[in-house]
């Protein structure tokens, strides 16, 4: 019942994370089911179902007593000034920070975007703008940052240069400093390794290391968890057990045990507070603090009401860890762990040898931890290495056990620099035949769906207890026929009769998917943030393209090359199976375009250059090539825009990319027929496009404008939105309404939006 009422809290925690109820009411209900509660002891079934609806209200009205709690930005506080704060939360690109000064915002948590090194518990001081976090793109199947931050119950950014920094005051704080310096002054090898190993410091680990470690599924060494905190506690639980054995009466009684394990308790939570508190680090800071007091008491121990608990205390803590890869890669590669051992455990007692023993215990921990976490895997990082047992059979004993063993005690004594340069090597030679054994690493592959993910575990937790006829039953009866229907269903979103332009919301930029019939798909443009390191092809478009099940994609069309439109390109074509590349010409002065020639040329690609005339026919589905109508100009490379119109059945799309009033106008005058039911504003709708005899020519039923607000001034245009409207034309804008997904079933058009 106890595990059956912590789901319960997560499920209200989820609701609540979805549709954000006000905390009043829930507080309300909440007290209508205390009060209730006494009256149902009676009938078991009424009090159990009030019970679980009481762990559900109060995980939504824990989550929703932080947006209750959450600060307002008062209106003298929103102009540029110095802000004081302690870092809470540490990555290498992005820092959380606690402010302290101005003393009106005194407490409120807010981002802070840095690539410098600074450690949790640091103080640092900065001038800056603090402003509500920027909307982040809207795009089914990927949740937006500023709804995860708001969950957290941090709302706002500090944009700006840091002007000092102090160490933090606290005692936790000087004994990971401590730990830090002891490793750094080692001049051990890899020392950035070892402060993620032992004190969960990951900020100075380079982004190939990382990789690394992902591509051959290995990642979770570099997380502090349950094995670096039990070798800690049973480093001092041996400690503790050997001071009291001196002891005659503890010795004699064998009471040594017992009491060396009520001793034990609190080092863990040390531990976890030096390592940074992370959800890995408290689950296994409170299952091995359980399992003391277990000992203590001698009682049993019940492995899923103590991993019950340890969620149950993380929730109470921080809900909207329930929504994060970390805790559900956690738990869930744990239970399965333990689901498999339960099954095949026996069999492995009975080998003698205790190498072989251990070796296949470790090969099948590892294969249950990698089927249990597969599906959350791929939907967070569209990846996965099925030969990830192999590279954990050389990671653990290496670094897993020896490196981290020796780098624990290493940066705990004084004279402990010979184990570190010692664990430096260690992890040197792992870091040697993880790169020697790096393949296997599948990527992109399709991501699932929630749907997909559940039917996924009910299939695997039903066959893990075969053995059981309700299990085989449901197996069977339910979950086979449901598998039938949602494979079904999958074929048919791939290969249906329709034909779709969907609009990605790239920001200030451009990049529309269609899908025709047959499971023709084009992908024209890939947005893009000139002059930034961010990644529109890793971070927007691939991660969209994989949401819909797309790894091939038959044409890469980029219009032409400026940042906003190609950036996101390059990324598609190194990973994705392209079969064609188009342009509107060779483009040798820009970089962007010379880079996809490279990666096309790499990746055997055929590379074609439309003008006006060319045409692609697929069924009843073409497009067609209204301009350019010879060699492009350079001069100005917006009017040298592949502009595209799209035809299924009755029905077309015309997409102008980003041509001005003069090629405009040369449309009009060409006599090429303009008419189109949708049409996607020219250049982001400044006021240089979208003249009245084009608007006019092209009469459309429905115009979609890619752009992002507050990003550049006056784009779209008020004046350009003016025109639609004295048209009667409906506008639909990627900066509001997210992604617009326009579909055509040959006689007509609908549309929908995905606005979060």
């Amino acid at each position: 019942m106890f595990v059956a009422s912590v789901l319960a809290l997560c499920g209200g925690i989820y609701i609540e994370a979805l549709y954000r109820v006000r905390l009043a009411p829930l507080l309300l209900a909440a007290l209508a089911v205390a009060v209730t509660l006494p009256f149902a002891v009676k009938s078991s079934r009424i009090f159990a179902l009030l019970l679980l609806a009481g762990f559900m209200l109060c995980g939504a009205s824990r989550l929703a007593f932080i947006e209750a709690g959450k600060q307002a930005l008062p209106e003298e506080e929103a102009a540029v000034g110095l802000y004081e704060g302690t870092v809470v939360e540490s990555s290498p690109r992005l820092k959380v920070l606690s402010l302290s000064a101005p003393a009106g915002l005194s407490g409120m948590r807010v981002v802070f975007f840095s690539a410098l090194d600074l450690p949790l518990s640091q103080r640092v001081r900065l001038f800056g703008n603090l402003r509500p976090i920027v909307p982040s793109f809207k795009n089914p199947g990927s949740p937006s940052w500023r709804w995860l931050k708001r969950l957290e119950g941090v709302s706002y950014e500090v944009k700006g240069k840091v002007l000092s920094t102090a160490e933090g005051r606290d005692p936790i704080a000087a004994l990971r400093r401590y730990f830090k310096e002891n490793i750094e002054r080692s001049k051990a090898q890899h020392a950035d390794i070892l402060k993620a190993l032992t004190i969960g410091d990951r900020s100075s680990v380079p982004q190939e290391k990382n990789d690394l470690f992902l591509h051959t599924g290995t990642s979770h060494i570099l997380a502090i968890s349950g094995f670096n905190v039990a070798i800690i506690s049973g480093f001092f639980f041996f400690l503790a057990r050997a001071a009291l054995r001196r002891i005659r009466r503890f010795r004699m009684s064998g009471r040594d045990r017992r009491y060396a394990s009520l001793v034990t308790i609190p080092f863990p939570f040390v531990f976890m507070l030096v390592a940074g508190a992370g959800v890995s680090v408290i689950r296994a800071a409170i299952m091995i603090a359980v399992y003391m007091l277990a000992l203590f008491l001698e009682r049993e121990r019940d492995f899923y009401n103590t991993t019950a608990l340890a969620a149950l205390v993380i929730l109470l803590i921080y809900p909207h860890s329930l929504l994060t890869p970390s805790f559900q890669l956690t738990f869930l590669s744990l239970l399965f762990i333990v689901m498999t051992m339960e099954r095949l455990f026996p069999a492995i007692e009975r080998l003698k040898n205790g190498i072989a023993r251990w070796s296949l215990s470790t090969v099948l921990s590892t294969l249950a931890a990698t089927l249990g976490t597969a599906p959350i895997v791929l939907y967070y990082f569209y990846g996965i290495n099925p030969l990830s047992v192999v590279h954990n059979l050389v990671t653990i004993p290496l670094m897993g056990v020896a490196a981290t063993l020796l780098g624990l005690v290493g940066m705990t004594t004084p004279y402990g620099w010979p184990l570190l340069v010692a664990a430096g090597k260690i992890t040197g030679l792992n870091l040697d035949v993880l790169s020697t054994l790096d393949f296997g690493y599948l990527y992109p592959l399709v991501r699932p769906t929630l749907t997909e993910m559940a039917l996924y575990y009910a299939i695997v937790t039903a066959l893990l207890r075969l053995r059981k006829k309700h299990a085989a039953a449901a197996l069977l009866c339910i979950l086979v026929p449901v598998l039938a229907i949602q494979g079904y269903a999958d074929y048919r979103q791939r290969f249906n009769t329709d034909a779709g332009v969907l609009f990605i919301d790239v920001g200030q930029g451009a990049a529309a998917l269609i899908e025709a019939p047959g499971g023709l798909r084009i992908l024209i443009d890939g947005g893009g943030y000139p002059g930034s390191g961010f990644d529109m092809g890793k971070q927007v478009i691939a991660p969209f393209l994989l949401y819909r099940k797309i790894r091939t994609i038959d044409y890469v069309i980029n219009t032409h090359p400026h940042g906003d439109h190609i950036g996101g390109l390059a990324y598609v074509l190194s990973h994705f199976n392209v079969s064609h590349l188009v342009t509107a010409g060779l483009f040798p002065r820009e970089q962007k375009s010379r880079e996809l020639s490279e990666i096309a040329r790499s990746r055997h690609i055929p590379r074609t250059i439309w003008k006006k005339g060319d045409a692609v026919r697929f069924g009843a589905f073409g497009m067609d090539v209204l301009h350019p109508d010879g060699p492009v100009s350079w001069d100005d490379l917006n009017d040298s825009s592949l502009v595209l119109r799209v035809r299924y059945g009755d029905t077309t799309f015309l997409l102008p990319a980003d041509i001005q009033a003069d090629v405009e106008t040369k449309l009009v005058m060409s006599g090429l027929s303009l008419k189109s039911d949708v049409l996607e504003i020219p250049h982001h709708g400044s006021a240089a496009s979208s003249s009245l005899p084009f608007i006019a020519a092209v009469r459309p039923r429905l115009a979609i404008v890619s752009a992002a607000e507050g990003h550049l001034k006056n784009v779209p245009s008020p004046l350009t939105l003016a025109r639609y409207a004295a048209f009667s034309v409906p506008v639909l804008r990627t900066d509001r309404q997210g992604l617009i997904e326009v579909r055509s079933d040959g006689r007509k058009i609908t549309w929908r939006t995905y606005g979060q």
